[in-house]
């Protein structure tokens, strides 16, 4: 492992395994309490659980597609970031700063969001009078729940800046208590006798480009799992350990985001979720226990912020990958003692904490941050496509078999297609509209001149529209098989 004079090192730590990687994602199945309320509210149950269930099946198959293209570069950081930028640079090589970029913009400004969120708990819970405003800037009341976000933003960068290990040993103390109160959600209202069909309700009043705009709002809680390829070079056998923290992860969100919209609307009725779209899943315990609203709101706001710390040692990897790829300003390339990019992380938050005091509102935020998201998951997903075409003779220690090929233009069709009509029609979710699209592409623009700032005044070298890439790896030499993943 390389170290310089400051202290700061140039190799991530390969200290992690794949249930590592589990845990680290686990938490992103708290955006059942992030958007899901919002969606049920809007459209109803019944469209609600048909997104959540969409959403789940293409986030299953694109982290089978990415295990493959993590396991070709294991030294590499910034996992779907990265996905894309190798396999476009050939085509268009500034679509890499661009996408990388957009996905750290997808991870890093959930922090806020997610922050906001254990703000309602906590006010809903234990401070209901709790109604002041500190200041209003841009249309934003900054109140209690925003102070919280605050506070959380800080502290989850703190413990990611001591060292991946503390964030998992953190995670794992509380994601035990997370499972088994969505194991309680899921079966307890059908157990108690307190679900009802009746409750599952429709009303797509905005006809087909509503739906897709929720498809667009609800995509980063769902695809999130694709957050353990990030880790790759830092799980100890990079291509079993990221494979199967991939499927692992997936095939959870998929059973929790089927069945718990059911189960809760189906008890709670439409109506109570629409009124309670952060604290429903406190109301749905409560209403089995006949108590222990405090301890379940406790829970989700340790899994809320577990999130959080997941959220920020993503967008902290992907940041630091950029520069290391040379297409963000190189003092970015660092890492310190505990082997984390910690310079990337305090950029982050210092991020979240303006996104916090000018945006302000949840599903507003999502809007914002979906736009470079969804865009460097598509430009990933075709990646593959591009991988398969561009570099057959490239090792694969993970060969997915042909069929998964339509399988990812599909994937990438669907993905464009909700891109564009959300990013379009932004008004459709009635929380936010084109200044939060505005902000977005401004992020992304960000990211794009610090490419150029990167390349033509740090390296002094002219930007190459198209990069050559080699056939095979340096070091020309294939890694055995481990055979064939169907």
């Amino acid at each position: 492992m390389s170290e310089n004079s400051s202290g700061t090192q140039h190799q991530l730590h390969k200290t992690l395994r794949w249930y590592h990687g589990f845990m680290l994602a686990l938490p992103i199945a708290a955006g059942l309490f992030v958007s899901v309320g919002y969606v049920i509210g809007a459209l109803g149950a019944i469209p609600a659980a048909a997104i959540c269930v969409i959403l789940s099946a293409v986030a299953l198959l694109q982290n089978k597609i990415f295990s493959e293209v993590a396991a070709m570069f294991p030294d590499k950081p910034g996992g779907v970031a990265m996905f894309a930028t190798e396999a476009w640079k050939r085509y268009f090589a500034p679509l890499g700063p661009l996408a990388a970029f957009g996905y750290w913009c997808g991870w890093a400004l959930v922090l806020s969001l997610v922050g906001l969120t254990i703000g309602s708990l906590v006010q809903a819970q234990w401070f209901p009078d709790a109604t002041w405003t500190l200041f209003t800037l841009a249309g934003v009341a900054f109140g209690f729940p925003h102070l919280v976000s605050a506070i959380t933003i800080v502290a989850c960068t703190v413990l990611n800046v001591a060292g991946i290990k503390v964030a998992v040993r953190f995670n794992q103390i509380i994601g035990a208590a997370f499972i088994l109160v969505l194991a309680v959600l899921a079966i307890g209202p059908f157990v108690t006798g307190q679900w009802h069909s009746a409750n599952l309700t429709s009303h797509l009043d905005g006809g087909w480009k509503t739906f897709v705009v929720w498809l667009y709002v609800t995509a980063w809680a769902i695809y999130g799992s694709e957050l353990c390829a990030v880790f790759a070079p830092e799980y100890k056998d990079t291509s079993r350990d990221t494979s199967k923290a991939l499927t692992s992860i997936a095939l959870f969100m998929v059973g929790a985001y089927t069945i718990v919209p059911i189960a809760t609307t189906g008890q709670l009725g439409e109506a109570v979720i629409t009124d309670n779209p952060i604290t429903y899943g406190v109301a749905s315990v409560q209403a089995i226990s006949g108590g222990l609203s405090g301890v379940i709101t406790a829970i989700l706001c340790g899994a809320l912020f577990l999130s959080m710390v997941s959220s920020s040692a993503d967008a902290g990897r992907a940041l630091y990958g950029i520069a290391a790829e040379k297409m963000s300003i190189r003092q970015l390339d660092q890492l310190n003692r505990a082997g984390v990019p910690s310079r990337a992380l305090w950029i982050t938050m210092a991020v979240n904490l303006l996104i916090l005091v000018v945006v302000g509102n949840p599903v507003a935020i999502l809007i914002a941050s979906n736009l470079g998201y969804i865009l460097a998951i598509t430009l990933a997903v075709s990646g593959f496509l591009l991988l398969r075409k561009d570099r057959p003779l490239w090792p694969r220690p993970i060969r997915l078999s042909r069929k998964w090929i339509p399988v990812a233009a599909v994937i990438t069709v669907f993905n464009a297609f909700i891109l564009v009509v959300g990013v379009l029609n932004p008004d459709l979710s009635h929380a936010g509209g084109w200044k939060e699209v505005l902000l977005g592409v401004g992020l992304l623009s960000v990211g794009v001149l610090l490419f150029l700032y990167r390349r033509l005044v740090q390296d002094r070298v002219p930007v190459q529209w198209r990069d050559t890439s080699p056939h095979i790896p340096a070091a020309a030499v294939a890694p055995p098989s481990r055979g064939t993943l169907r």
